[in-house]
């Protein structure tokens, strides 16, 4: 991704630059705020501050405290929220999966449970030889690959078991370890990470990471390569990367307030 450029000063804006300028008067530590203090930060005529001011209560921006301040309205909080709906979880999470590949040397993938399929929606693919390549909008079964059991694993019980129940009805291989596969679900929650190994492409190893978003698991973030490649040392590796990607795209989730 290209860096962007510097916003261009356009001319004849002096005046609008300032009424920007007013709002950027506000802050957390200074909610309140004079017109005297306004003219002295935006280095204008207190006459001219209050015509400002007018203007910023004219369209609903800012509104007195009855007792010569003014503060932001209401308003603000719906732009603040337009502004947070705009950073879409993949413009969050893209970066982080790009770097996630170029440290990895391996494609990475973003799946977000729907329904009882996991389904992908985004990947980066490995620039190496020999790679993976899931399309965006594959979809899954929930009890195998790295990411799918991710969110199984984090599914309520309830509905984890009854999503078990309806699957070991059309997979035999299930139906024979009911027990090991709950035990593994049991692990993948406790160490914050899983693993699997062929379990939907042949010769393919995975490790995944989950997303949280506030409260609530958000998607697994996943590395996967070809197994003949990746040595114990170096799924150790991924597996200590993917999970400091999934925290840094969470991290950033919170910072945008999703």
């Amino acid at each position: 991704m290209l860096p962007l450029a510097p916003a261009k000063r356009i001319r004849g804006t002096a005046s609008s630059r300032k009424v920007l300028q007013v709002l950027t008067s506000f802050t957390p530590d200074r909610p309140i705020v004079t017109v005297d203090a306004i003219a002295k930060s935006v280095k204008v005529p207190l006459s001219t501050a209050y015509r400002y001011i007018a203007l910023l209560r004219e369209v609903g921006l800012v509104t007195d405290d009855g007792h010569g301040g003014y503060h932001l309205s209401p308003r603000m909080v719906e732009l603040a929220r337009a502004s947070r709906a705009a950073f879409s979880f993949i413009d969050v999470a893209l970066p982080v999966m790009e770097k996630l590949r170029d440290t990895s040397g391996e494609t990475v993938i973003l799946v977000r449970r729907v329904g009882d399929a996991a389904i992908c929606i985004e990947r980066v693919e490995s620039i190496q030889r020999v790679r993976l390549s899931f399309d965006v909008g594959a979809s899954f079964p929930l009890h195998r690959g790295a990411s799918p059991k991710l969110l199984l694993a984090h599914m309520a019980d309830r509905e984890r078991n009854d999503y078990l129940s309806r699957a070991r009805k059309i997979d035999p291989d299930l139906r024979r370890r009911p027990g090991p596969f709950a035990e593994e679900l049991v692990t993948i929650t406790r160490q914050g990470w899983s693993e699997s190994s062929e379990e939907i492409t042949p010769d393919i190893w995975a490790a995944a990471a989950p997303v949280v978003e506030g409260t609530r698991l958000a998607a697994a973030l996943s590395v996967a390569g070809p197994a003949f490649r990746l040595t114990e040392r170096q799924r150790s590796r991924i597996i200590a990367l993917t999970r400091r990607a999934a925290d840094e795209i969470s991290e950033q989730l919170v910072a945008i307030g999703r």
